[in-house]
C-alpha cells in the first residue's frame, strides 16, 4: 500500500515540475540565449571594437610625440589632449607630454603645473608620483622651502627614483634659501641614497663641493683639522 502513495506521490510531483517546466520555459530559454548572445556580441563586436580604440590612441600619442619633437606644437597638443579626454590609461602619460608641449611650445609654465598638479599624487601609479614632481619644478621659482616640502608631501619620503628626485629638489631649494647647512645634510643623505640613480649621486657630489661649510655645525667640527700644541723647543746640549 505504502508504494502505490509513493508513486502517486511521484506522479503529482512529475505532474507540478511539468507544469511549472511548461510555465517557465520560454523565460529559461530566453534568458540562456540573452546570455549566450551577450557573450558573442562581447567577443566579436566589443572587444575587437575595444581593442580598435586602444590601438587608435596608442597611434595618436606616438604622432603626438612626433609632433612635438618636429616642434609642430598645435598638432602635438591636439593629439594629446584629445587622448586625455577619453580618459584611457594613455591619459597620465599624455599629460605628461601635453605639459611639455605647453612649456616648450608657449612657455606656459603655470599651465604646464596646474595640468600635472591635475593628474599628480602620491597614491598614484608612477606617472602620477611623477607628475606631482615635475609640478614642484615649475613651482619651485615660487615656493619657498616650507611650500615646496608641503607640495611634495610624502613624495620626499617615497622609496623610489622618484622620491630621491624630489629629495634633490628640496636639497637644491635649501642652497638657493640660503640654509647651506641644510642643503648639505640632504646632499650627503642623497650620496648614499639607494634609490638615487648614479647621476644624480654624482650631482650631489658636486654641490657639496661648492656648498661652503657653515662654521660652528658639527660638520664644520668633523671637517677641521685637530688643533696641536705647538712643539716645545728641545734643549741643546751645553
Amino acid at each position: 500500500m505504502s508504494d502505490i502513495f509513493t508513486e502517486v506521490d511521484e506522479g503529482i510531483r512529475q505532474e507540478k515540475l511539468g507544469s511549472l517546466w511548461k510555465k517557465w520555459r520560454p523565460f529559461v530559454y530566453g534568458g540562456v540565449a540573452a546570455l549566450i548572445i551577450g557573450v558573442a556580441v562581447n567577443e566579436f563586436v566589443l572587444a575587437p571594437q575595444a581593442e580598435a580604440r586602444r590601438e587608435a590612441r596608442a597611434l595618436a600619442l606616438e604622432n603626438g610625440i612626433r609632433a612635438l619633437e618636429d616642434a609642430r606644437y598645435a598638432e602635438a597638443e591636439e593629439a594629446f589632449t584629445k587622448i586625455m579626454n577619453e580618459d584611457a590609461k594613455l591619459a597620465p602619460l599624455a599629460a605628461h607630454f601635453l605639459a611639455q608641449t605647453k612649456y616648450e611650445g608657449g612657455g606656459d609654465s603655470a599651465g604646464a603645473a596646474e595640468l600635472l598638479a591635475s593628474v599628480g599624487g602620491v597614491e598614484g601609479g608612477p606617472y602620477e608620483r611623477l607628475a606631482l614632481l615635475k609640478s614642484a619644478y615649475f613651482k619651485a621659482d615660487e615656493l619657498n622651502l616650507a611650500d615646496l616640502e608641503t607640495t611634495l608631501g610624502s613624495l620626499v619620503t617615497d622609496d623610489s627614483t622618484v622620491g630621491a628626485l624630489a629629495r634633490e629638489l628640496v636639497a637644491a631649494k635649501a642652497y638657493e634659501a640660503g640654509d647651506f647647512a641644510r642643503a648639505r645634510t640632504e646632499y650627503n643623505r642623497l650620496r648614499l641614497d639607494a634609490y638615487a640613480p648614479q647621476g644624480l649621486v654624482r650631482r650631489a657630489e658636486i654641490a657639496l663641493a661648492a656648498i661652503p661649510v657653515q662654521t660652528g655645525t658639527e660638520e664644520a667640527t668633523e671637517a677641521a683639522p685637530a688643533e696641536t700644541a705647538p712643539a716645545e723647543p728641545q734643549e741643546t746640549g751645553q
